[in-house]
């Protein structure tokens, strides 16, 4: 075995047994501090692991816990698809209770009476709980249930499920974790288990450049995301370094299809619905381009 394919074996490795127990303590402690806080007595509220730490592709240096309180009296929708026949009757909604900024302030303070000074409610979307010798830090989404609505092959009108946080900026962000999540496992299950070791390679050597000063630090998803978009066709080669020649093929398919006008700008998020590289997203093509060139040059891949 050589001395990238030993490297690689060690960079595909889960959180350590430990790392995952201080992840599940984490998500317990919310649910219980939610759960206690009298300012929710009656209200329907769910819990959603989301991120990394649900789709198992979180390291060390990226192990916190996103986990979504979300509202379920209600749900918000977009269905500016649709004709005006078929658009969603606006019925008065009956449950108000903690609608919009209402719910995070409810939600500070279910936090602050839990944790005091380990609380920190000054981010824009998370809430976030430090971490300490006995938990990871947890990040803590007020959200509220979302459905886009679309018309399907055959014209009848269906709608996307997922969730949407406001922004303390008053702006709306709108995710799909369940697909996200969906999707993810048949990929891994596809390629063998491969797709979700290479996503966590590729996390760490990010970790690794933005370590060392060579580019700035990314989203953890965004690696995620690019890893997904590789054809399972790149996974499984059955050679003497087998890591490396998997990573090598998915680290060149993502820096071909990212040079400028690259057949990327077409690509998805995980959850098939978002696309990768639109307007507001909190990363780039040329990032992406740079991240593979530079990945490439640190293993020196291809050598």
């Amino acid at each position: 075995m050589t001395a990238l394919e030993e490297k690689l074996a060690r960079y595909k490795a889960r959180s350590s047994s430990t790392e995952q127990e201080k992840q599940e303590r984490a998500e317990r402690m919310v649910r219980t501090a939610v759960s206690a806080w009298s300012g929710f007595d009656d209200v329907s509220l769910g819990f959603l692991p989301k991120g990394s730490y649900k789709n198992n592709t979180n390291v060390r240096a990226d192990s916190d816990v996103d986990i979504a309180v979300v509202h379920g009296g209600f749900h918000k929708f977009n269905d500016g698809a649709l004709h005006d026949g078929d658009k969603v009757i606006r019925r008065p909604v009956t449950c108000k209770r903690y609608d919009n900024a209402s719910l995070r302030t409810e939600l500070e303070k279910a936090m602050r009476s839990a944790y005091g000074t380990d609380c920190d409610t000054s981010g824009s979307t998370a809430i976030e709980i430090a971490e300490n010798g006995g938990r990871v830090k947890a990040d803590v989404v007020p959200s509220f249930q979302h459905r886009r609505y679309y018309y399907d092959a055959q014209g009848k009108v269906r709608y996307f499920e997922g969730t949407t946080t406001r922004r303390t900026d008053g702006e709306w962000v709108i995710n799909y974790p369940d697909q996200q999540y969906s999707n993810g496992v048949a990929k891994n299950n596809r390629t063998g288990k491969r797709y979700k070791q290479m996503v966590r390679i590729l996390k760490r050597v990010e970790n690794d450049l933005v370590a060392a000063g060579q580019i700035g630090a990314l989203p953890s998803y965004f690696m995620e995301c690019l890893v997904y978009c590789a054809p399972d066709t790149l996974f499984n080669h059955q050679g003497s370094t087998p890591l490396t020649e998997d990573f090598s093929a998915v680290v060149r398919h993502i820096w071909n299809k990212t040079k400028p006008n690259g057949q990327a700008k077409g690509w998805y998020e995980p959850n098939g619905i978002k696309p990768l590289f639109a307007d507001g997203q909190k990363w780039s093509m040329e990032q992406a381009h740079q991240l593979t060139l530079k990945t490439w040059q640190h293993l020196g891949l291809g050598s």
